[in-house]
């Protein structure tokens, strides 16, 4: 265990025998205020950490009903002020004592119940959904700095955290609850755009967007791709499927930090793959695969992003209107997919193969890795030697 928030009075445990395991928070009891300049952000209140407040205090601190249970170890109570239990079963979001004076405390709190709601299919209660969405500015306060410049009080990378946790669980909730409340308007104006493009098919591009985002989802389109759920760099690239500058979610990517969780984190994002999924995913309107080289096919889609491209195409093509020719095409490609990607080959000939045999690196060399590639890939070749003869006879 060891201390790591004296303002919080917060340490981090891990049990033993659990090296490997995210540790816990163990935070003291502590008291909240807010100061005499107060711009609704979390490091603006005034905290103290104090073991020996009771319970009830610690907990009348709390942002909602839900989290303000607590568990006395002694005496085996459970104490529950604020009605949580009853809030829990009726899967309901409703904010500790004022809703107004909770999320001008903490604007945060704001998205964070949007963020509950979604990835617990909860409702929210009326006076907490009023004050949500009248405190939504608050979100926007700024502050001015030593150097004279005015920041956000809260971070843009805290709204991106709370809208990606809740879109990665549930896509369609969310961007139907951030509708709802104003917080699409607010921080995604563009998407909220949508609502006034109609596609082909009649509806709204953010209809249609959304329809993508439940396409992407569903337990079929999952079990056909052989995966347990969608990355959420296919989610991040959809809601941009439909609008005139495919760049929006690269650009959403980047101003909300939708990267910061770590590699392993389930709500990963990588803006770059987000970007190369943008920029690939007309590829087969652009080019049929059955004309494709094997090894160009191989280079596009047998990889991570590869797979989540061909992901996102299909989703697409599920839910707009697409010409026979498009489909034929995706169906090409997916029927190569599984003939080409679904084993890794090891490749048989190496660049040092080539310049043993006084090739100069070059675009020859290119060319003849890629013929040899694609030979492998059709089974023209299989072992080493089948390859060296093939190359020579290419030379």
């Amino acid at each position: 265990m060891r201390f790591v928030g004296e303002r919080f009075g917060t340490f981090k445990f891990v049990p033993h025998g659990c090296r490997n395991q995210e540790p816990m928070d163990i935070a003291l009891p502590r008291t909240e205020s807010v100061g005499p300049v107060h711009g609704s952000g979390r490091k603006d209140l005034m905290i103290q950490s104090d073991y020996q407040i009771s319970i009830l205090e610690d907990l009348s601190r709390r942002d909602f009903t839900i989290n303000a249970i607590a568990f006395d170890l002694g005496s085996q109570e459970l104490h529950d002020p604020f009605d949580g239990l009853s809030d829990l079963e009726a899967q309901t979001i409703r904010a500790v004592g004022s809703p107004e004076e909770r999320f001008y405390e903490d604007a945060t709190r704001i998205l964070r119940g949007l963020r509950f709601a979604c990835q617990l299919r909860f409702g929210i209660e009326g006076e907490t959904w009023e004050a949500i969405s009248n405190n939504l500015d608050l979100l926007n306060n700024k502050t001015i700095s030593e150097d004279g410049t005015y920041t956000f009080v809260i971070p843009r990378d805290a709204i991106g955290k709370e809208f990606l946790l809740g879109f990665v669980a549930h896509p369609v909730h969310t961007l139907t609850l951030w509708d709802a409340s104003g917080a699409l308007k607010q921080f995604i104006p563009w998407l909220n755009a949508l609502k006034s493009i109609v596609t082909e098919n009649g509806i709204t591009a953010f209809d249609q967007t959304k329809k993508l985002l439940h396409t992407l989802e569903r337990p079929s389109f999952l079990s056909h791709h052989q995966i347990n759920q969608i990355h959420p760099n296919v989610l991040i690239a959809g809601l941009s499927a439909f609008a005139e500058d495919h760049d929006h979610a690269l650009h959403l990517c980047r101003q909300f930090y939708l990267h910061q969780f770590p590699h392993n984190h389930p709500a990963r994002v990588d803006c770059d793959v987000v970007a190369w999924l943008l920029e690939n995913m007309h590829v087969l309107e652009e080019h049929d695969p059955a004309g494709m080289r094997p090894s160009a096919f191989e280079k596009l889609f047998c990889s991570q992003k590869g797979k989540q491209l061909l992901c996102l195409i299909h989703g697409i093509e599920l839910v707009s209107s697409k010409h026979a020719a498009s489909t034929q095409r995706l169906h090409t490609a997916l029927q190569l997919y599984g003939h080409y990607c679904a084993n890794t080959y090891p490749r048989l000939i190496s660049g040092s193969d080539i310049i043993n045999l006084g090739i100069i690196p070059g675009v020859q060399f290119r060319d003849l890795l890629d013929k040899i590639r694609d030979a492998q890939l059709v089974h023209k070749i299989q072992t080493k030697q089948d390859a060296h003869q093939y190359l020579k006879n290419l030379i």
